[in-house]
């Protein structure tokens, strides 16, 4: 009895004792009706995972934006090294490709065709524009061998081109290639033209690929007048002098040595082997009041000075003032004098690229490199930026006139025929000394006259070789040296 006594109180107490679990059941209980409260702990906490969950997400999020912005970094970064090499428009044709230049350009004012630092050249005018036109990178101007830069057909100075190919990489768009010729050729000074751009194979190159050149002199009849006593500008060529010049000039046709006939290269060198397709004369015609003979030489390829000196030789021979046999002499390999004619006359007329067109023309893939498709454009450049230039200057400046005043002072002699111009050189130079003097006795009132005009008279203290012609020419006269003494004829001067 007393046991189970015992064991009821125990359970009453058991269940009255409040654990924790009651306590809070119990106080939910009454505050049903309410909001749970929640305690700090418990908030902090719930607030904690969500910000994990939310800075989790966030984290993934930036991850991945920060993957797609570093990609994104490193291409605009790409593209600004890029920027730095080359303007913005470069994106559009990126690609470099192999074009061949046909151009033209007139020499008057520059010296040369070639790159020069410190110098105007066509060269340094050509890559202004490119890189103004934006087809030519920055670096890739300071360093044209980067871009196989090469020239057919080298000028000297003041020398002119109607038609000249140059070979380079690009960036030109592809699709409009008329627009970019266009766009050149505003950037372009006015003497220098841009017929078209062709793309080439990518191994082309203008110089190597060039099967032949054209050359042509303009040269003033005068100056093959055979005395100086006409050598003005009035003078008109004869048939019979003009057959003599063609004749001298057949003399070159074909392989020569031709050691004298340039600078700068020894008695044993090869290449002043040079062939010599053909040459031609053309009838004269007038300008200005001067008439002139166009001389046209064809070859595979000219050794520098080479067609200058050719002219020279030619007209030294048709005015007398080298001994015999002179001509012959020139193509051995004893270096004697060989006049160098001015540069104005010269013309680079066209390069011929039948190598290359015979390779790759007929292929279906590439475009001929022919002049024909331009050639009114030629035409009509040659005509008033080259020609033009030519004739004015010659008139203006007397360009040929002063040169021949210069022949005087070659040394026209060879080991051959020096000995018997030595031995015989006093008595020669009497001989001049009374031309040069002239006969005061008959005309003594133009004797100042005589003194001060040069082309009157053969100074007493000129070369040998003019003493050589004097002395093997004894019918020459005084009236054949003056051009006073003739009224109906001008002196020519400059203007």
């Amino acid at each position: 009895m007393v046991s189970e006594q015992s064991e009821t109180l125990s359970l009453k107490r058991d269940c009255e004792e409040e654990t924790p679990e009651s306590k809070r059941l119990k106080q939910g209980a009454a505050l049903a009706p309410e909001a749970v409260p929640v305690t700090k702990t418990e908030t902090e906490t719930k607030t904690g995972n969500e910000t994990e969950t939310k800075t989790g997400n966030e984290a993934e999020t930036k991850t991945e934006n920060e993957t797609e912005a570093k990609a994104g970094i490193e291409t605009e970064l790409k593209k600004g090294n890029e920027a730095e090499k080359a303007p913005e428009d470069f994106y559009k044709y990126p690609t470099k490709k192999k074009f061949a230049i046909m151009m033209g350009f007139c020499g008057d004012g520059y010296r040369g065709m070639a790159l020069n630092v410190g110098v105007k050249t066509i060269e340094e005018e050509l890559i202004k524009a490119l890189l103004e036109c934006k087809f030519l990178r920055p670096e890739s101007a300071a360093e044209l061998k980067k871009i196989k830069f090469q020239r057919a057909s080298r000028t000297d100075k003041g020398v002119s081109a109607a038609r000249q190919v140059v070979s380079l990489n690009l960036h030109l768009p592809p699709d409009d290639v008329k627009a970019s010729v266009a766009l050149l050729n505003v950037a372009l000074p006015a003497d220098i033209v841009v017929y078209d751009f062709i793309k080439a194979t990518k191994n082309f190159d203008s110089h190597k690929f060039a099967s032949s050149r054209v050359y042509e002199y303009n040269c003033p009849t005068f100056a093959m007048a055979p005395t100086l006593g006409e050598t003005w500008s009035g003078y008109r060529i004869s048939q019979e002098v003009l057959e003599k010049v063609r004749t001298v000039l057949q003399s070159f046709v074909g392989t020569k040595y031709f050691f004298n006939y340039t600078a700068s290269k020894s008695p044993d060198d090869p290449s002043c082997y040079r062939y010599i397709r053909s040459i031609t004369v053309s009838e004269p015609f007038v300008v200005e009041d001067i008439e002139f003979i166009r001389i046209c030489l064809h070859g595979d390829s000219f050794v520098y000075h080479q067609i200058r000196k050719i002219v020279g030789m030619t007209i030294a021979l048709l005015r007398n003032v080298t001994p015999p046999g002179y001509l012959e002499t020139s193509f051995q390999k004893e270096r004697i004098d060989v006049p160098l004619a001015p540069g104005l006359g010269l013309v680079l007329d066209k390069v011929n690229m039948d190598r290359y067109n015979k390779k790759f023309g007929s292929d279906g893939c590439h475009t001929p490199l022919v002049w024909d498709p331009y050639e009114d454009e030629v035409q009509k450049f040659k005509s008033e930026k080259i020609l033009s230039v030519i004739h004015r200057k010659e008139k203006g400046e007397s360009s040929m006139f002063n040169w021949l005043h210069t022949l005087s002072k070659h040394k026209f002699y060879t080991g051959d025929v020096l000995p018997q111009v030595l031995l015989e050189s006093r008595s020669s130079e009497q001989a001049a000394s009374k031309v040069s003097e002239g006969n005061t006795d008959n005309n003594q009132s133009n004797a100042p006259e005589k003194q001060n005009n040069p082309s009157n008279s053969v100074n007493k203290d000129s070369n040998k070789a003019e003493v050589f012609r004097l002395q093997n020419n004894p019918s020459e006269s005084k009236e054949n040296l003056s051009v006073s003494n003739d009224e109906n004829k001008p002196e020519f001067q400059a203007t």
